[in-house]
């Protein structure tokens, strides 16, 4: 387990202004990945399924890049692996998030993860009968709320991984 974390494509440290940023709790990470979410009646078995396949295929980086496809099938791809959508970049597995073309989709799913957790505190926030506003603008402020290459977290947030700093908000906090 241990060299499998060491991989290279686990290592954004090029991108990173802080490498105490690059810190992940693989514990939590592989929780995360192998947990099943809770879905309505309408939400089969099948569903499930390809969902866990999605989770693994992105967190390995394994989506269908074009970068990825020319290497399995060379044959069928041309020499031009340019990003399909802006046309300035190769399409490999850090443009499919960096693009930007995909920018606005990509900080719509940031801002729908951190909406479910606001709720969350919310709800946490109401049980207790405590304010809870406070602890949610601490936890918008945390730096994997903002896009960017230079932003590690944030990215390793949309592969799956959690970064140290996003658990630890929760642990000062004695959020379980």
């Amino acid at each position: 387990m241990h060299r499998f974390t060491r991989l290279s494509r686990f290592n954004f440290t090029f991108a990173l202004s802080s490498i105490s940023d690059f810190v992940i709790d693989w514990d939590l990470t592989w929780f995360s990945l192998n947990s099943e979410p809770q879905h309505d009646a309408s939400f089969t078995r099948a569903h499930a399924s390809s969902h866990r396949t999605f989770k693994f295929k992105l967190f390995l980086e394994d989506l269908p890049t074009l970068e990825h496809l020319k290497r399995i099938r060379p044959d069928l791809y041309i020499d031009i692996l340019s990003c399909r959508s802006c046309l300035d970049s190769k399409e490999d597995f850090m443009h499919l998030f960096m693009c930007k073309c995909r920018r606005i989709a990509i900080e719509q799913i940031l801002l729908s993860y951190q909406n479910h957790f606001i709720n969350k505190l919310q709800e946490a926030g109401n049980l207790i009968h405590k304010n809870p506003s406070l602890i949610i603008n601490k936890f918008k402020s945390l730096p994997c709320w903002s896009f960017s290459s230079s932003n590690w977290a944030s990215y390793s947030l949309v592969r799956g991984c959690l970064p140290k700093s996003f658990v630890k908000f929760f642990e000062k906090f004695s959020i379980p």
